[in-house]
């Protein structure tokens, strides 16, 4: 018995140094879903109808808030064109970001997309009617209402401001607008998705 003992240990000690240097996958800094979730919407770009779904073959990144928003969404925005632009151009070509307005009395497609391509030339803006947007927000359990109301026109609106990551029709991480922050992470986590 105490001859086996140090050839046990010995085998112990190659088989924690085998699983040491086993190569590890990448870890999400985003919030991984377990089972993602299948999801779909139709809204109006610029050019007309526009389906998640045609991205297919994209990871999208997904943010739902307005045009007249005077923090979250700007900074959420300049934080993914941050990740976008340190991806490089092949992944880039991989990567759609897409902002959907839950304003759309405001916020028409075409103001919506523009104001996404101010960010980069490359985001999409999206919105629809207030039924679409509805539907579109539910999909993704984004909650959204107006607030300060000071008259027609003249409002805020509240809204979840959690980056959603798509790919391949289904939800599989989130970001918080601090997460959405860490542009070397993000950038890490797109890379292990594409």
């Amino acid at each position: 018995m105490k001859r086996l003992l140090p050839a046990f240990l010995a085998l112990l000690a190659l088989l924690a140094l085998a699983y040491l240097l086993l190569p590890r996958g990448h870890t999400f800094y985003g919030t991984r879903l377990l089972n993602p979730k299948p999801v779909d919407f139709a809204l109006e770009g610029p050019q007309g109808p526009v389906r998640l779904s045609q991205f297919q073959d994209k990871v999208v990144l997904l943010f739902f808030g307005f045009t007249r928003c005077p923090d979250v969404c700007p900074t959420t925005l300049l934080a993914l064109k941050r990740a976008y632009e340190k991806l490089p151009p092949k992944a880039q070509e991989g990567v759609q970001v897409i902002f959907v307005s839950v304003d759309p009395e405001r916020d028409p497609p075409e103001v919506a997309d523009r104001y996404a391509k101010a960010f980069h030339p490359s985001f999409l803006g999206l919105s629809g009617s207030p039924e679409a947007v509805r539907e579109a927000a539910q999909t993704f359990g984004v909650f959204y209402q107006k607030s300060q109301y000071r008259g027609p026109g003249e409002y805020l609106v509240d809204h979840t401001a959690t980056t959603f990551v798509v790919k391949e029709g289904r939800l599989v991480l989130l970001y918080s607008p601090d997460k959405a922050e860490a542009t070397d992470r993000v950038v890490a986590d797109l890379q292990a998705l594409l």
